[in-house]
């Protein structure tokens, strides 16, 4: 057998621009759902989705990082077309994430019990809802994922992005269309949330049979890894593990936290701006999580000076296109969320304010993230992820006392401003660059500028022209106008950047191809 070997500006291109396409797709179903969800149903149910997604995201825990411990090691034996090294690996894993799943349902069913403790006023608690069954479904849902979607992550790391994007989208129409088909006739959310999650069980039994046929070879290898590989992966696991505890108290726990101190109806409003906001970061992400894997194989195949010039340019379209993004959300999110549930469902313009500064900073990360993940530079960082997630911890519920909402996020920004922001960068360029961190501190700190000030004068001119009530059609020209002020202002700060010439050069190389074809026909 042998793996994708398609050059990587390709597989990048490629598994960008489907994955962003379907994330799309996947964003407006989820629109959509939610939209006839509150229709249907109230604001105090979305609190419950998020309160018990949180929790289990908590018990998710229990993977320890073993993903990241195992994953960056498919890079090389993929490169080099090594099925035996591969397949020893896949079988690690499956067995891993078997022992996942029965340690996530065994400690669901253990807190079952008290699940009350974590909602503030019980009053809000709907009637027709029993609180233990409906988080026993989710906990099915969550075991299935573990038990099923292991093989899915080959598809990312021999470079077929693309794929499992597809797959994805596929099984968020089925789940999407299922659910509303059953909201409609029955009118009960525990119904409805069976139905999903049965669909999603299936759904994800199907597509491991399709990626076990696809790399039948693989999955033919019987032999285990050897000793010493399993000792270098658990060794890999005790650091990787910290990095998972603190991503999961960094992802994991506003829901917790506003259930618990403030109460189910504004966790649940908080979930519309955590969709749109977890949608926006989702096709961002899909833009550049191609890069985990291709830089993983650069890693491994690239000279020192090559795969620093290829994160330059990662880098700087990861910046540049987190800028345009932030400017947009705080320009158009609560105006969007009015034409959309057509109720004023906000959290207050400083809260706003924070979620973009938030989006900003963790979004701004995914280039650096993924080098830094595709490198193992994981394992020089153990620490870091522990104390970010008690500051995070801390500051959250200090602030929240003063604050209120708005205060959890600031305590997450605050961690972040004080670990890993700065720590990240500082590893890739000492261990991996060699070079002065300066570069990055420069690029960063420019594109900071870019943000603000495009957001200042959108901002100014939307107060001056665009006032009053709103509809779709103001929407989308705040939104056009947003864009284009940000990329004059990206334009006159970078158009002599090395990286910005680049990719104008690859621009140009593609127009003239493009009108050469059409000159010919």
């Amino acid at each position: 057998m042998t793996f994708n070997h398609t050059s990587r500006k390709v597989n990048i291109i490629r598994s960008s621009t489907v994955s962003a396409g379907c994330k799309v797709i996947n964003m407006i179903l989820g629109f959509g759902y939610r939209l006839l969800f509150l229709r249907v149903l109230s604001v105090q149910y979305l609190g419950i989705n998020g309160l018990f997604t949180n929790i289990l995201g908590v018990l998710g825990l229990a993977e320890l990082g073993i993903t990241n411990a195992i994953i960056y090691r498919f890079y090389e034996p993929i490169s080099e077309d090594d099925v035996e090294k591969v397949g020893q690996l896949m079988r690690f894993f499956k067995k891993a994430y078997w022992l996942i799943a029965s340690i996530i349902v065994v400690l669901g069913c253990l807190i079952t019990p008290f699940l009350n403790y974590f909602i503030k006023d019980g009053a809000e608690i709907p009637a027709d809802v029993n609180l233990q069954l409906i988080f026993l479904l989710f906990l099915l849902q969550t075991a299935s994922t573990y038990l099923f979607s292991y093989k899915l992550t080959l598809l990312i790391a021999d470079q077929r992005q693309y794929q499992y994007s597809i797959i994805s989208t596929v099984m968020s129409f089925v789940r999407y269309t299922v659910q509303t088909v059953v909201l409609i006739l029955s009118n009960d959310y525990m119904v409805t949330l069976f139905a999903g999650i049965v669909s999603t069980v299936f759904l994800n039994w199907i597509s491991s049979k399709w990626v076990a046929r696809e790399y039948a070879s693989v999955f033919r290898i019987s032999n285990n890894i050897m000793p010493e590989e399993k000792k270098a992966i658990y060794s890999d696991t005790s650091a990787a593990m910290l990095h998972k505890v603190g991503g999961t108290v960094l992802t994991s726990t506003d829901n917790l936290l506003l259930s618990k101190f403030i109460g189910l109806t504004v966790t649940g409003i908080y979930s519309n701006y955590a969709l749109i906001l977890s949608s926006v970061s989702g096709i961002v992400g899909m833009l550049f999580s191609s890069f985990t894997a291709s830089l993983g194989n650069a890693h491994v195949t690239l000279e020192k000076e090559q795969k620093y010039t290829l994160f330059r340019n990662a880098l700087f379209v990861n910046l540049g296109v987190v800028g345009l993004v932030s400017v947009c959300l705080f320009t158009l999110v609560d105006d969007f969320i009015m034409i959309w549930l057509k109720e004023p469902l906000f959290l207050g313009e400083f809260t706003v304010v924070l979620l973009c500064i938030q989006f900003f900073l963790e979004n701004g990360r995914y280039v650096s993230s993924s080098y830094t993940l595709a490198c193992g530079l994981f394992v020089k960082d153990k620490i870091r992820p522990v104390i970010e997630a008690a500051l995070n911890i801390i500051l959250s519920i200090a602030a929240l006392k003063y604050a209120g909402v708005a205060g959890i996020f600031l305590g997450t920004i605050i961690s972040c401003m004080l670990t890993v922001f700065w720590r990240e960068p500082y590893l890739l360029y000492k261990y991996v660059f060699e070079r002065s961190l300066w570069e990055y501190w420069i690029l960063y700190i420019n594109n900071i500028v870019v943000t603000f000030v495009s957001t200042f004068c959108v901002q100014y001119i939307k107060r001056l022209f665009f006032t009053g009530r709103v509809n779709l059609a103001i929407w989308l020209t705040s939104a056009i106008f947003s864009g284009v002020v940000y990329c004059m202002i990206h334009f006159m700060m970078f158009h002599r950047s090395p990286e910005y010439k680049y990719f104008w050069s690859i621009s140009k190389k593609y127009l003239n191809r493009i009108i050469h074809k059409g000159r010919k026909g």
